[in-house]
């Protein structure tokens, strides 16, 4: 026998130093770690380990011991078990799959249902769903499925369809994911409803001043409007408000497993760039788009008082070529999470809470009048009525 295979778990509380902690004991008494996946999902720390103890210089026993020990010291709790490796299928063939869109139940349950149906093997799953948005990726063996593959990948497009869930599908070279998008297409305002209506009730302007007007035809006449009311605001003012935006630990979270797993990660909303492109280099994403408005160098103010044809409107159509072809992907691999579809009360995705408290001192000490307020207010994007 060339191997004295177990399989140890462990599970606990995380913090730094843990994996150190594990794997040194067992090293020390000359147990050889074959295999190791370890992983923290909300705080919690999860390892599991194949450790051949052939060679090593404690009985099974004494080991079993040693785990106890190790278990209290790191606060781990650690179990074992003998493991009989399963030879890999000769016919094995991998497909990588990547599920991106709006959270709901059920997801997971569909596809992994579907390809169990379809005699598919689930090797590895990364899941994250943050701020309503569901990411899954997916390493699949098709070598034994009972659909050649071009006809497995148009069942699952179907069923995430349904689900409004994009799917995307790599079957070489699985271990180097190929590169793809997640656009942010944010219509409506990034201030969330109760803070906008507080701020509206402590300054006195109606809901309908910070929404489009049936004036406004279009989001360019909203915006044209809007620069309107911030002609003379100092960027210092805007600087602060912005500034003071916090950023939800859910966004965190979700950008940063995006960025892990190879995403590019692009916004595009009908704000100013004065908010866009800051909050861009916050969030450490790769483009931001939004109106763009002049601003007097001199005198470092909004030059809101716009002849027509200075705003330019945003073509979606022109970001979506030109982001494909920055980054050499076709439109297959460039997911865009949009919140016109589905009236969501927050912004999908990116979630930012704006500090009532520094607008309203702004107004409050009259640095801010009603007009730019409202002004201030309709920048971060066209508020729903």
């Amino acid at each position: 026998m060339n191997s004295m295979l177990y399989i140890i778990y462990g599970i606990g509380n995380d913090s730094i130093g843990l994996v150190g902690g594990i794997t040194t004991p067992i090293s020390r008494v000359s147990g050889n770690i074959v295999d190791m996946r370890q992983d923290v999902l909300h705080g919690l720390f999860t390892i599991y380990l194949v450790v051949d103890l052939k060679k090593a210089t404690v009985s099974v026993e004494d080991f079993a011991t040693l785990l106890n020990k190790i278990s209290g010291e790191t606060g781990v709790s650690l179990s074992m078990e003998n493991f009989n490796p399963i030879p890999r299928s000769t016919q094995r063939k991998n497909l990588l799959v990547t599920l991106v869109g709006k959270d709901k139940p059920g997801i997971i349950a569909a596809i992994t249902d579907k390809l169990g149906r379809y005699n598919i093997n689930i090797e590895t799953s990364d899941v994250v769903a943050r701020e309503n948005i569901f990411l899954m990726d997916l390493l699949t063996d098709v070598g034994l499925s009972a659909l050649p593959m071009e006809n497995l990948k148009s069942v699952i497009r179907e069923i995430m369809q349904a689900m409004n869930i994009n799917t995307m599908f790599q079957d070489e070279d699985v271990f180097n994911k190929k590169k793809k998008v997640v656009l942010f297409d944010i219509t409506g305002s990034f201030v969330d409803a109760a803070t906008r209506a507080e701020i509206l009730q402590q300054a006195g302007i109606t809901a309908d001043a910070v929404c489009r007007g049936p004036y406004e035809q279009d989001d360019l006449s909203f915006m044209h409007t809007t620069a309107g009311y911030l002609e003379g605001l100092p960027l210092q003012v805007i600087n602060a408000v912005v500034d003071s935006i916090e950023i939800s630990r859910g966004t965190i979270e979700l950008l940063q497993t995006l960025k892990i797993m190879g995403y590019k990660i692009g916004l595009v909303s009908n704000g100013f760039t004065f908010f866009t492109e800051p909050i861009r280099q916050r969030l450490g994403i790769d483009y931001a788009f939004g109106y763009e408005i002049p601003v007097d160098d001199d005198s470092k103010t909004i030059d809101g008082d716009l002849p027509p044809g200075v705003l330019r409107r945003i073509d979606r159509l022109g970001i979506l070529a030109s982001v494909m072809e920055l980054e050499g992907v076709s439109q297959e691999d460039i997911t865009i999470i949009s919140d016109q579809d589905i009236d969501y009360p927050q912004t999908p995705g990116i979630r930012l809470e704006f500090n009532m408290k520094v607008i309203l001192d702004f107004m409050n000490q009259h640095i801010l009048s009603i007009e730019a307020l409202t002004g201030l207010l309709r920048s971060f994007g066209i508020g729903r009525p």
